[in-house]
């Protein structure tokens, strides 16, 4: 049995591909271009398939395996790339996967840039994320389902909490609302005798409690 294609003759066969020509690729990855040459013909022998036609044409163009086989190419090359960078990351300390808890309320830009960020630093770090309100936060984290939670309850005694920034959460009513009909500002005397839509959660922690509360009824 003939033995698997390596990753550097993959990414020969990739970069000759992308580059147009023998001697492009050989710039692009710094190497000689008999080097480059070599590379792909080992590589057609190997595999017992012509991925270049070279006769007649200036430049070498992809056979019809050569097409189908270049997206299978460049996957391969993305897998073995994420495993070396997963090795690479072990051997620096970084975890594997990290889960992290998160407030519904928490405006979704935010954790979207949050999430860009974390990705682009550490992108063999699998981060695994939980959606929960008030205390299922500490609550995640407590019970070791989060190894970090984001969220606005405080004074738990539990869990270590570090301020990380504000949000600012506003009462709202639909234009047809009666408040909505009043002079701006609205005071929270005049919301008190409405009913008002409450957050709430299943955790034992916030039982009896009240977070963000304004109306009598809720």
């Amino acid at each position: 049995m003939q033995p698997n294609p390596t990753l550097d003759q993959l990414q020969i066969f990739v970069t000759v591909a992308d580059t147009g020509s023998f001697s492009a690729a050989g710039r692009k990855l710094n190497r000689a271009q008999s080097v480059i040459s070599y590379g792909i013909a080992n590589l057609e022998a190997q595999l017992g398939l012509k991925l270049f036609e070279r006769e007649g044409t200036r430049e070498p163009q992809l056979t019809e395996i050569g097409r189908a086989m270049l997206e299978d190419a460049r996957r391969m090359i993305g897998v073995l790339q994420r495993i070396r960078s997963r090795v690479d990351g072990h051997h620096q300390g970084l975890e594997a996967e990290v889960a992290l808890s998160v407030d519904a309320t928490l405006p979704s830009p935010v954790l979207v840039r949050v999430l860009k960020a974390f990705e682009a630093q550490f992108p063999t770090v699998m981060l695994r994320l939980h959606i929960g309100t008030l205390g299922l936060i500490p609550d995640h984290v407590v019970s070791g389902q989060a190894d970090l939670g984001i969220g606005g309850l405080l004074g738990e005694v539990d869990v270590n909490l570090v301020r990380i920034g504000f949000m600012s959460i506003v009462l709202a009513a639909a234009p047809s609302h009666p408040l909505a009909l009043l002079p701006k500002p609205v005071a929270i005397e005049d919301a008190r005798e409405h009913t008002q839509l409450v957050v709430t959660d299943q955790s034992e922690r916030t039982k009896g409690r009240d977070f963000g509360v304004y109306a009598y009824r809720t």
